[in-house]
């Protein structure tokens, strides 16, 4: 059971430092400094505010955090480079960006003040959980494997619909869409396979952008338009998967199909 936790200690120092940075947010605003250039001969503008910044930093403290956490795991190898765990870092540094974009969305809401304490929560968990996949034998832990496979994509439509549900400019959400589907199809590919299929994450992760891009353009809620992202994601993640395993047939394809049929269904009715 020792082994399942982390120190306290670290975990409550750790939690309560980013913890401090999402409050901020609900309290702290500066005017925003507007930065443009131009690119082809198109203007293209963006804001940089105190949120944007706190979104930086916190990421930065979830990477170091669980870094921080790793090192005091009992089972971690010794003698080998620190970077191999960076594997470790993706969802947390995932999660705070996602906990961050619902609270600049909701800002100064009720909404902004539960999201405040559910990301909480659901960081504090991540950590837990990629804790215990620090382990010389990650299949030690399955039930911590899937949690974070469904985690991972559980925050990719938290961030889809909060993005969709915004005025954001396109060119400014496709990079943020971008960055989402590559963290979470390639962690949910090395959870499921064991092995890093970077070539295969990005040509998924630009799919996935092509198909935001026709998305704003469709008359579809927020909803409807995470939930088609996370399908295609999910889809594209299970083929690879399968390919990965020489499954053919009946094998290779009944999971993706069955579950672009339950999203569609979903969204369909929603």
């Amino acid at each position: 059971m020792r082994d399942s936790l982390p120190e306290i200690n670290r975990l409550s120092i750790i939690s309560a430092a980013i913890m401090l940075a999402f409050a901020l947010t609900q309290l702290v605003s500066f005017p925003i400094q507007t930065l443009s250039f131009g690119f082809l001969g198109i203007l293209i503008e963006f804001g940089i505010d105190f949120r944007t910044i706190i979104t930086i930093l916190s990421a930065i403290l979830a990477a170091a955090g669980m870094d921080w956490l790793i090192l005091s795991h009992p089972k971690r190898a010794l003698g080998i480079n620190r970077w191999i765990y960076f594997r470790h870092w993706i969802i947390p540094v995932f999660t705070t960006i996602v906990i961050s974009v619902a609270l600049n969305t909701f800002a100064g809401s009720a909404f902004g003040w539960v999201s405040f304490v559910f990301g909480s929560l659901l960081l504090i968990a991540v950590f837990i959980a990629e804790y215990n996949m620090v382990a010389s034998e990650e299949n030690e832990y399955p039930l911590a494997r899937i949690g974070l496979t469904g985690l991972t994509f559980a925050l990719f439509l938290l961030l889809s619909i909060a993005l969709f549900s915004t005025n954001v400019r396109l060119y400014l959400r496709l990079p943020i869409l971008a960055i989402g589907s590559m963290m979470t199809i390639s962690r949910s590919l090395f959870l499921r396979t064991g092995h890093w299929y970077t070539f295969w994450a990005f040509v998924n992760s630009l799919i996935v952008t092509q198909i935001a891009v026709g998305l704003h353009y469709l008359p579809l809620s927020s909803i409807q338009n995470g939930l088609i992202l996370v399908g295609f994601a999910y889809v594209l993640t299970t083929l690879v998967t399968g390919i990965k395993e020489s499954r053919k047939g009946p094998a290779l394809c009944a999971e993706p199909v069955i579950m672009m049929v339950v999203v569609v269904l979903i969204s369909f009715f929603w």
